[in-house]
């Protein structure tokens, strides 16, 4: 396993831009570069193979499978490939219907009719499969009201499922909205199983496996445990910790139980493709029996998602379990095919709040996707040793502003940035710590509102609203709702410690963004202000961000930039320091921050 290097080191910041000629051995090289650099700092571990044209451009494996045993992964390496699974049981159940053994409309109430009686009649094969049948019940995840079980180590058998899963209800009509669900898959496995006679494992070797020629894939079990890719949980930490915990596969049974290889799921791709597994109008349908998702033009397929890239299609799915992340997709436009297979998270994503990401796979997709499209992505940076000439101790000061100060320190060939202020700061928050410059109207009603809030004092707060808002500020019903708000965060965020705007959005219509520093966690609120500087809606903000780390260890890039681990300082987002004598730079994904030096 890879280790930091603490030594004076300097980076090549991989930001490569590529032109629509790009030769396939450039990309390729590009590629690597990519993986390299998330593979040096513990972000990617697994194998990954790329195609184009059906040619495999791109084959490789990092990190290892067994840890322990100093085994690496290679090519041959079996992964458990969570969610991906979805997308082949959706192949075993087309082909069902293909051979006209049951219909897309066929509802659950024919298979299964003492489950949900007074809903089943509703509820259709195609609705189990593009995750719009609305069921409460569901495995895996639980909403907001407590429906839904997490999976256990212990084995469950449909029959206990069914009866845990009783009394459940619908949180949509059918067909109308979408919402995703494992239990849904559990019953198409078993659907497979009652219409086809067989075993939903039996059936899904002899209708997908075998005809695709995927010699290494197989339901619930490795095909051969020599291979397998344990399961690993600190994903972009210095070190990995095996996973010893997993749930028993009885419980997502046709949802996320397979485990493969790259190869052989884009042998999978390939069949699915040239008409070995399915005809082209069934294959076609996984694509076009869709639900919208909510969320820009996706929508949800039989088994797949369909999504954009720029101007191109991109289809795919993706899986996650606790140490196992994966993506299969494709541009189709392009024929180009991406598999990515990796056995580490940064925690179990289903019962531990760490707030960095499980996973790195999605955005190293995402960065493959540009380098196809000749767009330029950021590589993580890769240290390469340099001979140390001198060792002198020096520690500078920088002032961001007023409140906020920073102290670089070289302390023998260790750097470290340290924050110090007014009050406690940490610099991975300063975009949230800081001011905006705007100080107009907008601001006035911003402020007005963010007093109103922290006082509890919502005397004249009505005059900022507009004629809708007036019905909510206006009335006991709705000051009440902001008074239980302010009362849920002081229960669960400490102290109230202060208030600021730190940014001001949008053109006509303002968004304004405020932030409350609590105690224990910063708490956002953007407010919507119309042309009049009246509050027209307002909703909580995400993006805020709390972290109290107040000194943080430097990789130097060079004689003075720096590059800070944000993922390795809980979980926040990575920065870059540029220092000379005369001031310091510090930069935030697209964002820089100018600080002046004192006594240059």
């Amino acid at each position: 396993m890879k280790k930091a290097v603490v030594v004076f080191i300097v980076l090549i910041l991989g930001i490569n831009s590529f032109g629509q000629s790009t030769s396939n051995k450039e990309l390729t090289e590009n590629i690597d570069t990519l993986f390299e650099s998330y593979s040096y700092h513990n972000r990617f571990i697994g194998s990954v193979l790329i195609s184009k044209d059906n040619h495999i451009i791109y084959q490789k494996s990092f990190g290892y499978a067994n840890v322990d045993e100093h085994k690496k992964n290679t090519e041959k390496s079996i992964f458990s490939i969570a969610s991906l699974t979805k997308s082949l049981t959706a192949v075993g159940v087309m082909k069902l219907v293909e051979d006209g053994n049951l219909t897309l409309d066929t509802t659950i109430s024919t298979y299964f009719p003492d489950f949900m009686p007074d809903f089943s009649k509703e509820i259709t094969i195609q609705h189990l499969l593009n995750n719009s049948s609305g069921i409460e019940a569901n495995i895996g995840r639980t909403d907001d009201n407590g429906n839904g079980l997490m999976p256990e180590d212990t084995p469950i058998t449909f029959n206990e499922l069914l009866e845990k899963f009783k009394d459940s209800k619908l949180k949509f009509e059918p067909g109308t909205g979408y919402d995703y669900n494992n239990f849904g898959y559990l019953l198409l496995a078993n659907i497979i199983e009652i219409v086809s006679g067989q075993s939903y494992a039996n059936f899904m070797e002899q209708a997908v496996f075998k005809p695709a020629g995927m010699k290494n894939t197989s339901i619930a079990f490795f095909n051969s445990l020599n291979q397998k890719a344990q399961p690993y949980l600190g994903l972009g930490m210095t070190e990995f910790k095996k996973f010893n915990s997993p749930f028993h596969s009885s419980w997502l049974k046709g949802a996320a139980d397979m485990n493969s290889t790259t190869i052989d799921l884009f042998k999978f791709m390939q069949a699915l493709d040239n008409g070995t597994l399915l005809k082209p109008t069934s294959a076609n349908k996984l694509y076009t029996s869709t639900q919208a998702m909510g969320v820009n033009e996706m929508a949800s397929g039989l088994g797949w998602v369909i999504d954009k890239k720029g101007d191109e299609k991109w289809l795919y799915n993706n899986g996650l379990l606790p140490g196992y992340a994966s993506v299969m997709g494709t541009l189709s436009e392009k024929n180009i095919k991406i598999i990515i297979l990796s056995n580490a998270t940064s925690v179990n994503p289903v019962i531990d709040e760490f707030q960095g990401e499980v996973t790195f796979v999605p955005e190293i997709t995402d960065k493959i996707i540009s380098l196809f499209q000749g767009k330029s992505i950021e590589n993580l940076p890769i240290p390469k040793k340099i001979k140390n000439t001198s060792i002198v101790n020096v520690t500078k000061e920088y002032h961001l502003d007023d409140k906020h100060s920073l102290f670089l320190k070289k302390e023998g060939n260790t750097y470290t940035l340290e924050t110090a202020g007014n009050e406690p700061w940490s610099v991975f928050t300063y975009t949230f710590s800081r001011n905006a410059n705007e100080n107009d109207s907008f601001s006035e009603t911003a402020l007005f509102f963010a007093n109103a809030m922290s006082t509890q004092n919502f005397e004249g707060l009505i005059n900022y609203a507009n004629d809708q808002m007036k019905g909510f500020l206006g009335t006991e019903e709705g000051l009440g709702q902001l008074k239980g708000m302010w009362s849920n965060f002081l229960q669960h965020a400490g102290k109230f410690i202060s208030y600021n705007i730190y940014k001001i959005d949008g053109d006509d219509i303002k968004n304004v963004h405020i932030r409350f520093h609590f105690e224990t966690v910063d708490i956002g609120i953007v407010l919507s202000l119309n042309t009049n500087h009246k509050i027209q809606g307002m909703f909580m903000d995400d993006s805020v961000k709390t972290n109290h780390i107040n000194t943080v260890k430097l990789i130097p890039i060079s004689e003075n930039e720096f590059f800070i681990n944000g993922h390795q300082n809980g979980g926040m987002q990575d920065l870059k320091i540029t220092a000379s004598n005369k001031g310091l730079i510090l930069t935030d994904g697209s964002i820089s921050f100018k600080a002046e030096a004192i006594n240059p």
